[in-house]
């Protein structure tokens, strides 16, 4: 799909990442992008990745592009627990003084945790989102409260629980554990098994970052992006069926039961998000085979 947004110069913030490795294997040779990662997360540096924080970048230096696709940051709680002034500096007083500095489109990965606080229910992005439990939460609610006020070209997208095949797969999240486990271990790992998640396909992330940088400017929007609602001892059933694998229940807690609506982006975008949990399962199992 080519057109006029197409040759446009992209900046792509983490691009050694989960996401970002992804995003660049798809599309590396559609667009004019310029990748960047601070590894942060330790990964191999991948061929065309450049070694930069992007903390450091020069306003002139930030505004030769035109778009940022802003994938970086502490990208979980548990590291953003673990380094939490890091995690502040990085997800948040780093990131706004960069987004004041530049003056283009910004495309922003910021997460369904924000509502983690609103057990059991459907959100969209309407719902009011409740106080934050942690510093990973904190940032991201902050960004998109902040970025929701500046008259810049800014769009959010709150993802699901990202999962799918990546060079820099990150392997403790849903189905990427349960898939792995089945197939190492024989063994599919299941707390809270009555507990709801929004799970994304990291397909239908890719695409729907496409078709944000083919879209024309506008006004701050936040969107959901999730392919499918599904509780959990659904998704660990689907997966023993498919891998033959035995179910071991762990103690549960109270964390992460929620759905999401993704309708906004699919009515906006004319988009339809893969909705059959078994391809995403099947994308795991040829990954890891």
């Amino acid at each position: 799909m080519m057109n006029k947004y197409t040759t446009q110069k992209i900046l792509l913030v983490g691009a050694n990442g989960y996401i970002g490795c992804r995003f660049l294997e798809r599309c590396k040779d559609k667009y004019n992008i310029y990748s960047i990662d601070n590894l942060l997360k330790k990964n191999d540096l991948l061929p065309n990745i450049n070694q930069i924080d992007y903390r450091e970048m020069k306003i002139n230096e930030i505004n030769e592009f035109d778009i940022c696709l802003w994938l970086a940051g502490h990208s979980s709680v548990p590291q953003s627990l673990a380094d939490p002034e890091g995690c502040y500096d990085n997800n948040y007083s780093g990131l706004v003084n960069f987004m004041n500095m530049f003056k283009g489109k910004i495309i922003y990965a910021s997460s369904a945790s924000v509502y983690t606080s609103i057990a059991g229910a459907i959100c969209d992005e309407d719902t009011t989102v409740g106080m934050p439990i942690n510093i990973y939460d904190y940032t991201k609610i902050s960004i998109d409260n902040y970025m929701s006020i500046m008259n810049k070209d800014f769009v959010s997208l709150r993802f699901g629980t990202v999962d799918g095949g990546s060079k820099h797969i990150r392997e403790e999240l849903l189905l990427n554990k349960m898939v792995k486990d089945a197939l190492n271990e024989n063994k599919i790992y299941l707390a809270n098994p009555k507990a709801n998640r929004g799970v994304l396909f990291i397909e239908d992330l890719v695409d729907a970052i496409e078709l944000l940088l083919n879209s024309p400017p506008k006004l701050p929007q936040i969107y959901n992006l999730s392919s499918i609602n599904a509780n959990m001892e659904t998704l660990a059933n689907i997966v023993k069926k498919k891998t033959k694998a035995t179910i071991h229940e762990l103690d549960h807690s109270s964390k992460y039961n929620f759905q999401m609506s993704s309708n906004k982006f699919s009515n906006d975008y004319n988009y339809h998000f893969t909705d059959d949990v078994e391809v995403i399962i099947d994308n795991l199992i040829k990954f890891y085979t």
